[in-house]
């Protein structure tokens, strides 16, 4: 169990990781009250939620790219704790900032009064099962290759405005409805539809869950290979 609590902690251990991520939604909240104050303050919520998805990106891309490019990648991959624990380590981190990203997301819901007491485990199980899908697609992406805009590109191409606008366009589209329906499965499409919008169905939940299970054993064999 100690060893377990451990693995969870080891990257959130590490000096600024809850300092420089509260700075940065703090940042942002403040900025959207200046853009809001004239305007609309209930729409701040929302704005936020959008913007999070974008930290969460950042933070994805930079978590094992970074060791890499600052040659701690040695010292963490052959130390007391095996390459799977670490990338364990990596995910749980995720999550860990996916959740303090969502209780920031919900104090913001309360000053602007817009929080929904009924939709508080909901957007929870939204906010993990998006670090989940969305922090392994990244941890993939990550071992292959430790340039950080390469890794962060590459997630915001295939889970964010320009593929979402490419599979929305399809959607309207005269396309067969098996076509449509492929489209609509893609973990590409699902992540950031569902996150926007609050909720994932069940089908929508079993397919991002499965992806990240994948992409993460797909991480974890990759990494178990890659010669550090």
């Amino acid at each position: 169990m100690e060893r377990v609590l451990k693995i969870i902690t080891l990257d959130i251990r590490k000096k600024g990781f809850f300092k420089n991520l509260l700075i940065c939604l703090f940042a942002v909240a403040c900025i959207l009250f200046l853009i809001c104050a004239k305007g609309e303050v209930q729409a701040m919520p929302k704005m936020m939620l959008q913007i999070i998805s974008y930290i969460l990106l950042v933070i994805f891309s930079f978590s094992l790219t970074q060791e890499f490019s600052n040659k701690t990648d040695k010292m963490i991959f052959t130390g007391v704790f095996s390459r799977i624990e670490i990338m364990l380590s990596k995910l749980s981190s995720f999550i860990i900032a996916a959740i303090v990203c969502f209780a920031f997301y919900e104090i913001l819901s309360i000053a602007c009064n817009t929080f929904n007491s009924k939709m508080l485990l909901n957007n929870l199980y939204v906010f993990i099962v998006y670090a989940f899908t969305l922090g392994t697609f990244e941890l993939l992406i990550s071992v292959f290759t430790s340039n950080f805009l390469l890794v962060g590109i590459i997630g915001y191409v295939l889970y964010f405005d320009l593929m979402l606008a490419l599979l929305n366009q399809a959607l309207g589209s005269g396309r067969s409805e098996a076509v449509k329906h492929v489209i609509r499965s893609l973990p590409f499409y699902i992540a950031n539809t569902g996150f926007y919008s609050g909720g994932y169905t069940t089908n929508q939940s079993v397919i991002m869950i499965c992806c990240g299970v994948l992409f993460l054993i797909a991480a974890c064999a990759v990494i178990n290979r890659k010669d550090i």
